[in-house]
């Protein structure tokens, strides 16, 4: 699955806990997938990288965020998205990832769709 070949990628592993900790922000609809708003953030402490993986993109890895020490775990960007997807934000902090995700429906497709 795109979501584990893109955890394995980007991280060598696809151990990942879901987490109340990681708080995903998207539209439950985007009228346009060329925009969808996101946004990421977490409690968990010491917060090395967030992740955001689209499951049914060509290429899964939407987009992802280095932190450097002290930084606050808090991201946004907007994504293109093809198709109704998966979205899923893994947040990497102590050698250990934690994921939230959230289903997205696109209504206009914005990779070529």
């Amino acid at each position: 699955n795109s979501r584990d070949d893109a955890l394995n990628a980007l991280f060598g592993t696809t151990e990942a806990i879901d987490s109340d900790a990681v708080v995903l922000s998207a539209p439950d609809i985007a009228e346009n997938g060329r925009v969808v708003p996101v946004s990421v953030s977490s409690t968990i402490d010491g917060v090395e990288t967030i992740s955001i993986i689209v499951e049914e993109n060509p290429s899964p890895l939407a987009a992802s965020f280095d932190l450097g020490p002290g930084a606050a775990a808090d991201v946004s960007t907007r994504l293109k998205m093809g198709k109704t997807s998966n979205v899923i934000a893994v947040v990497k902090a102590d050698g250990k990832l934690y994921t939230a995700q959230k289903e997205v429906k696109v209504t206009i497709g914005g990779c070529g769709g």
